[in-house]
C-alpha cells in the first residue's frame, strides 16, 4: 500500500466518516484508519437528535422514530414539551455515510490500532504508527478517534485523565406513546439521569447514566431499580438481559483543536454539547468546518489555514458551550436532590416550549449565527 496521503484520519466514527465523505468529494487522497474491524459496531445503537438531516446530506432512512413530544420527569413533576426531533439509528447513519464515500480516493483500513504520531525537526507531524509498527504518512492528520482521543491526548490537546459520563441501556418492550421520549432526572432516578427513546414495533431504549465515579460501579443495578418505579413500569417492560454501555468525556470547554498539521474533531476534543450530551449535530458541523479549512490548506499548500477551523468553531460555539457548561454543572447538583429538581421543573413551566427547545437542542445563542 502507498502510505503517502493528503489526509490521514484516525477514527472511523461519525466525525471521521463525514470528513472522509467530504474530502472524497474533492478527490483528495485520504486514508481512514480505525481500530475496530467492523465500523458498524457500536456501544449504543440509538440517540435522540434535533439534527437537520438535509443539512448534512442524510435521508429519513436513518430515523428509528419520529418524535413530537419530550416528557421531562423529576420525582413529582412532569413537563411535556412539543417539538420535532428524531431517535436516530446510528447504524443507518453510518451506512449512509459509508455509501457516500468516494472509494476511488478514500482508502479505509480497519483493525488498525494507532499507537503514536511522529514529528520532524520543525514539529510538523509526518506519520502515525500502528500496533504492528507500520507507518502511515500524510500531509495533514486528523484525530477523530472519539473518547479514546488517541492523538489529542498524546500531544496534550486533551488531558489524559478526564471525568466521564457513563451510561447503560436495554432494548425493551414499550407500552407508552410511540412519538414521545422521556428524560428522567433527580435523586429518585438513582442520583443520575435516565432516558426512554421509543423505536418502531413497540420497542424502546431505556438507559441510565451518571457523572459520579462511585455510581459507575453500580450502573446496571441502579437501572434495574429505575425499572421498578411505578411510572416507569407503565412505560416499559424489560424482556431481555442484553445490556450495552458507553462513556463520553466531561471536560472543561476546549477551544484548541489544531496543532501545526494536526486537526482534532469530535469526542477527541470534547465537542459534544455540554447541556444536551448529543454529539451528532454538533460534531457534524465541526467536521464540515474542519473540512473547509483542510481543503484551503491543501489548495494553498499552507497548513496555517487549518487555524481557520478553530476560529470558525470559537465564533459559532464558544459562548454557547461555556454557557451550557454552567447549566450542566447546575443539573449535576440538581440530580442529587429531588426537591431542587422538582422546583427547577416547576419553574420551567413558565418558559415557552419554543424557548425550552432552543435550550434543550443546544441552540441557545446560535439561532442567528
Amino acid at each position: 500500500m502507498n502510505h503517502n496521503f493528503d489526509v490521514v484520519i484516525v477514527g472511523g466514527g461519525t466525525a471521521g466518516l463525514i470528513l472522509a465523505r467530504e474530502l472524497g468529494k474533492s478527490k483528495r487522497k485520504v486514508l481512514l484508519l480505525d481500530r475496530k474491524k467492523d465500523l458498524l459496531e457500536f456501544s449504543f445503537n440509538t440517540l435522540a437528535s434535533f439534527i437537520d438531516l438535509d443539512k448534512f446530506g442524510l435521508t429519513h432512512n436513518v430515523v428509528a422514530q419520529d418524535i413530537d413530544t419530550i416528557a421531562f420527569h423529576s420525582k413529582r413533576m412532569r413537563r411535556n414539551i412539543k417539538s420535532n426531533l428524531y431517535v436516530l439509528d446510528k447504524k443507518q447513519v453510518h451506512i449512509e455515510l459509508l455509501n457516500a464515500i468516494n472509494t476511488n480516493f478514500v482508502t479505509i483500513k480497519t483493525g488498525v490500532n494507532v499507537k503514536t504520531i511522529e514529528t520532524d525537526e520543525h514539529n510538523n507531524y509526518t506519520s502515525v504508527t500502528d500496533q504492528h509498527k507500520e507507518k502511515y504518512t500524510g500531509k495533514i492528520f486528523v484525530d477523530a478517534s472519539g473518547t479514546n482521543a488517541v492523538i489529542s491526548k498524546e500531544v496534550g490537546l486533551r488531558a489524559k485523565k478526564v471525568k466521564l459520563a457513563t451510561g447503560v441501556e436495554y432494548n425493551v418492550k414499550y407500552i407508552g406513546k410511540p412519538n414521545e421520549i422521556h428524560l428522567l432526572m433527580g435523586k429518585v432516578y438513582q442520583g443520575g439521569y435516565g432516558w426512554i427513546f421509543p423505536l418502531k414495533d413497540e420497542r424502546a431504549i431505556i438507559g441510565f447514566g451518571t457523572f459520579d465515579d462511585e455510581v459507575v460501579k453500580d450502573l446496571k443495578n441502579r437501572l434495574h431499580k429505575i425499572l421498578e418505579i411505578p411510572k416507569i413500569k407503565k412505560l416499559v417492560i424489560k424482556d431481555n438481559d442484553k445490556v450495552e454501555g458507553a462513556s463520553i468525556p466531561i471536560t472543561p470547554v476546549l477551544e484548541k483543536f489544531v496543532l501545526n498539521n494536526l486537526v482534532c474533531v469530535g469526542d477527541s476534543v470534547s465537542q459534544v454539547n455540554p447541556i444536551v450530551g448529543e454529539g451528532y449535530k454538533f460534531i457534524f458541523e465541526a467536521a464540515l468546518m474542519a473540512n473547509k479549512a483542510i481543503e484551503k490548506s491543501l489548495e494553498k499548500d499552507d497548513v496555517s489555514y487549518l487555524n481557520e477551523y478553530e476560529l470558525d468553531w470559537k465564533n459559532r460555539f464558544s459562548a454557547n458551550y461555556n454557557r451550557s457548561k454552567k447549566t450542566q454543572e447546575r443539573f449535576f447538583k440538581y440530580s442529587q436532590n429531588n426537591i431542587l429538581m422538582d422546583y427547577a421543573l416547576l419553574l420551567s413551566k413558565f418558559v415557552t416550549d419554543k424557548r425550552a427547545i432552543i435550550s434543550l437542542s443546544g441552540e441557545y445563542g446560535l439561532e442567528n449565527s
